[in-house]
C-alpha cells in the first residue's frame, strides 16, 4: 500500500515535470520564431550593405509570415530596384513595379509605394504614369520632405499629357 502511494506520487511528479518541460520547450520555440518586422529590418541592413540577394530573401521570409504587409512589399520593391541598377535586367524592373503595386493594393493609404512607383516610372521616362502616382503620394502625405522636387516631377508629367 505504501509502495503504491509512492509510485502514484512519483508518477504525478514525473507528469508535472514533463508538462513543465513541454511548456518550456514551446516557449523557447516561440521565442526563436522571428517576426516579419525583424526580417524586414534585417533586409534593410543588407540593402545598405549592397547585399541585395540576401535582402530579397529576408523580405520574402517576412512576407511569408505577414503576406498582407504593404511595408514588406515596399521594401521588396526597393531591393528589386537596387538589383535592377546592379544588373540592368528588365525582369528586376518588372518585379520592382509589381512589388510597389502590390503594396498599394494592400494599403491604398500608404504613401511610400506611390512615391516609389512614381519615381520608378519617372526614371523610365514614363512621365505621365509617374505624375499619377507621385500626385497620389503627395495627396496622402503632403508634408513629404522632398515635396518641391516631387512637384517638379509631377509638372513634367502633366506637360507630357498636354
Amino acid at each position: 500500500m505504501v509502495l503504491l502511494r509512492i509510485y502514484r506520487t512519483v508518477g504525478k511528479i514525473i507528469l508535472l515535470i514533463l508538462a513543465v518541460l513541454i511548456i518550456l520547450a514551446a516557449c523557447a520555440g516561440m521565442q526563436n520564431k522571428k517576426s516579419a518586422t525583424s526580417y524586414f529590418e534585417e533586409g534593410a541592413v543588407l540593402v545598405k550593405q549592397g547585399k541585395y540577394d540576401l535582402a530579397i530573401k529576408r523580405y520574402k521570409k517576412g512576407l511569408r509570415i505577414e503576406p498582407r504587409s504593404a511595408v514588406g512589399y515596399n521594401y521588396l520593391g526597393i531591393a528589386y530596384r537596387y538589383k535592377y541598377d546592379q544588373l540592368r535586367s528588365l525582369d528586376w524592373k518588372r518585379r520592382e513595379i509589381e512589388a510597389f503595386k502590390k503594396a498599394i493594393k494592400l494599403d491604398p493609404n500608404f504613401y511610400l509605394p506611390y512615391i516609389n512607383l512614381g519615381t520608378t516610372y519617372y526614371v523610365m521616362e514614363n512621365l505621365k504614369e509617374s505624375a499619377i502616382y507621385l500626385k497620389k503620394g503627395l495627396e496622402i502625405f503632403p508634408e513629404h520632405p522632398s515635396r518641391e522636387l516631387i512637384e517638379q516631377m509631377i509638372q513634367e508629367g502633366e506637360r507630357e499629357v498636354r
